[in-house]
């Protein structure tokens, strides 16, 4: 790993407010990359109640001295993704922002905006994700969230099936940006009946589920999505699906711990995740020695926390890595950058510039001196950069935390994050140029198929 600190702006104003963008998964520039979008609040050390407003608008990332474009309000967000905010363009070029609120009558929802903040449309759904052609949209339970992962749901909002542990009902949709129309592409109750060959149900029909972390492929033919559960001794189990995005089979590629991931083409997707078979089935019966797995099991992820999430637990005794996970069946996964990017981050591929994929982006949590890494890898030389890294505020961790979650700009030549690296939220471009610009060294060998 090559050690080049890469310079970094502050881009949203030092006026004792708080600010930030979300997701990794969403990119905050405009086509002509003048204009990036942030979230504002007044406070920043609790959880947001259903009241709460947000401030969207932009900021002009060149300017010498940063101010805040408002352009509206939302009272449906959280810390992780914010508001979904993201630029919105439809088939005759009109530039627009996308977010989700709330109707008159408290219903979550989302909202079209032009540039003067002007509503131009509103779909009567949440969306989690939205197709290329801008025409189509996912939706998920953000009640079901709220209630099983509140720091992805929305304060709130109530779960339809609280008593139903894979509901029929509940699942992924697909909504029709223009019409608002809704269809149920797949419920948690086939999800949770959806197993490898020879395979029983993980959470047999009583493990209460839920879905997340939904994104199409660079075409939108198919999205991927994580099916969770938390099992009966307290370890969150992850189910890595994929699908047609106008609806058929799902097709369950891994099985375990995964993380975060991106997809890298329409056929390959890059995740931090894990087998985890030193941990075994969750089931805590039976034997004394089940017994004795099961209390140790329950002890580590406190003792993960308490020692400051230290890497070398989820990679080296773990076997937490990167994976290269082919959306096909039975076909191998391969190891990425094993022992040179070895701690979970919210991983992006670039999808513009001279070499559309060759950059990885990704960052980590926070180190024993409590700060936040982040990392751009090379595809094409097989080599690691580690460009900054950046303190964070202790107190600021759980459901509030402040996670870089990095996003490279059309080109990339920049990374927008979010930081409390000066005590309070705010939005930051690094200019990695330096690295992404220049001519790359002669690769290393071809990584090897994963061990399961």
């Amino acid at each position: 790993m090559i050690e080049q600190p890469c310079p970094i702006k502050r881009v949203t104003p030092d006026d004792g407010l708080h600010y930030w963008f979300g997701y990794y998964d969403k990119r905050p520039w405009n086509a002509a990359g003048d204009k990036l979008l942030v979230h504002r609040t007044n406070f920043v050390d609790r959880f947001p109640e259903p009241a709460d407003v947000a401030e969207v608008g932009w900021v002009d990332p060149t300017a010498k001295k940063p101010a805040f474009h408002k352009l509206g309000t939302t009272r449906a967000w959280n810390w992780q993704q914010g508001a979904q905010l993201r630029w919105w363009t439809d088939v005759d070029g009109f530039e627009g922002v996308m977010f989700s609120d709330r109707d008159a009558k408290g219903r979550a929802i989302t909202k079209i905006i032009d540039l003067e903040g002007d509503e131009v449309h509103r779909v009567p759904y949440p969306l989690v994700a939205v197709s290329p052609d801008g025409r189509t949209g996912l939706a998920i339970s953000f009640g079901r969230l709220t209630r099983l992962k509140r720091e992805y749901g929305l304060p709130g909002e109530a779960d339809p099936n609280p008593g139903d542990p894979s509901p029929r009902d509940d699942g992924v949709y697909s909504v029709d940006v223009g019409t608002g129309e809704r269809t149920l592409l797949i419920d948690m109750f086939k999800l949770d009946r959806t197993v490898a060959p020879g395979e029983e149900s993980p959470a047999a029909g009583k493990l209460h589920q839920h879905i997340n972390h939904v994104m199409y492929n660079p075409s939108g033919t198919r999205f991927c999505f994580m099916h969770r559960f938390a099992r009966a001794d307290g370890i969150q189990h992850s189910r890595l699906f994929t699908m047609p995005s106008a609806g058929g089979e799902p097709r369950l590629l891994f099985e375990g711990m995964c993380s975060h991931y991106d997809w890298k083409s329409d056929k390959q997707i890059l995740a931090w995740a894990g087998k985890r078979s030193l941990l075994g089935g969750g089931s805590g019966s039976g034997s004394p020695v089940k017994a004795v797995m099961s209390l140790a099991r329950r002890a580590l992820k406190p003792a993960y926390y308490a020692l400051g999430k230290p890497r070398i637990l989820m990679n080296k005794i773990m076997k937490d890595s990167y994976l290269l996970i082919p959306d096909a069946e039975d076909a191998p996964i391969l190891a990425f950058a094993r022992g040179e990017l070895t701690t979970d981050g919210h991983c992006t591929y670039n999808r513009g510039g001279a070499e559309p994929a060759r950059w990885v982006l990704t960052d980590g949590y926070p180190d024993m001196k409590i700060r936040q890494p982040l990392f751009l890898w090379d595809t094409k030389a097989d080599q690691g950069h580690e460009i900054g890294r950046y303190p964070t505020p202790k107190e600021l961790d759980g459901e509030i935390r402040v996670d870089l979650h990095p996003r490279f700009n059309a080109d990339a030549t920049k990374v927008c994050i979010d930081s409390a690296m000066s005590g309070k939220r705010g939005v930051y471009v690094v200019d990695v140029a330096g690295v992404t610009a220049a001519p790359a060294p002669e690769p290393k060998p071809t990584p090897q198929t994963a061990k399961s």
